[in-house]
């Protein structure tokens, strides 16, 4: 089972890998790198990988699923604060099913930490939970899904919100991060893909 969600994790941080343009000569920062299955994907492509997260028990595991790996390193981070990051250090941004979960105060105070660690010409990658796809001529059973059965634990927990997805625009992204100096490259799908 585990290995099935290893072969998943890797297959969609590929598709990350891609879109970025991430290459040999690239230090990537890996945002909410989870258990580390993605971080050992984009370690195979990049120079470097700074593997963040705000859970100590997943970069735990994260460190020991990429044991082998000599050029990822992991730092604990608490929200928003990218400060053990030097400025202008990191070419690209990576992030995987995190932003997916931020407001977007959260995205704001998170793109200007980007603007700062990032080398001119960086950029970002991120996936967003789309209000707009949401209940649409076009359905997705599983994204409907998602959001109904999150409601029923809104309800019964409104303390509960920070855990469960928060649904936003692609507009409201858009206009958000380029109030902090970005440029909006493309979209693919969830994902957004901005430069510095």
């Amino acid at each position: 089972h585990m290995n099935e969600i290893r072969e998943e994790r890797a297959r969609y941080a590929m598709r990350f890998i891609k879109m970025a343009g991430v290459t040999q000569a690239d230090r990537v920062l890996d945002l909410g790198s989870g258990c580390g299955f993605g971080t050992a994907a984009i370690s195979r492509h990049a120079n470097n990988v700074i593997a963040c997260d705000i859970s100590p028990a997943y970069l735990e595991f994260a460190r020991r699923e990429c044991v082998d790996l000599g050029n990822v390193q992991f730092q604990a981070i608490t929200s928003h604060d990218l400060s053990s990051v030097d400025d202008h250090s990191v070419d690209t941004v990576i992030s995987m099913a995190v932003f997916i979960h931020l407001n977007l105060y959260d995205i704001y105070l998170y793109f200007k930490e980007f603007s700062r660690i990032l080398k001119p010409g960086g950029k970002v990658l991120i996936d967003f939970a789309d209000m707009n796809r949401l209940f649409s001529r076009i359905p997705n059973r599983s994204q409907n899904q998602q959001f109904l059965s999150h409601s029923v634990f809104y309800r019964n927990d409104p303390s509960a919100l920070d855990g469960l997805v928060q649904w936003n625009s692609a507009r409201g992204i858009k206009g958000v991060v380029r109030s902090v100096g970005f440029k909006f490259v493309k979209r693919r799908g969830r994902k957004l893909l901005f430069k510095i």
